[in-house]
């Protein structure tokens, strides 16, 4: 599971950041918590689904990492789409 965290890191650390660079600049303290919040849930789910399907799966070799990491990776851009969905809709009021 350490390598399947490994392949993830690069690409998680840059949706994160681009969810994060694309944001409003002008909100500070609560505000700006309350944006990025949906961000890092997204990261822990998908941080869960990896784990979770790591300890469930009954398939031993690659097809378990295979199938782990893309999970992982299509709960986290399931989440960061509703986040930026989110962000889009308030900035729309």
């Amino acid at each position: 599971m350490f390598i399947d965290a490994l392949i993830l890191l690069p690409v998680t650390l840059f949706l994160l950041w681009l969810y994060a660079y694309s944001g409003p600049s002008e909100l500070r303290g609560r505000a700006w918590w309350v944006d990025r919040l949906p961000a890092l849930l997204a990261l822990v789910v998908s941080l869960g689904v990896l784990a979770w399907l790591h300890i469930t799966l009954d398939v031993d070799g690659l097809y378990r990492n295979i199938v782990a990491v893309v999970s992982a990776y299509l709960v986290l851009l399931a989440g960061l789409g509703l986040a930026w969905l989110m962000r889009w809709r308030r900035d729309r009021r």
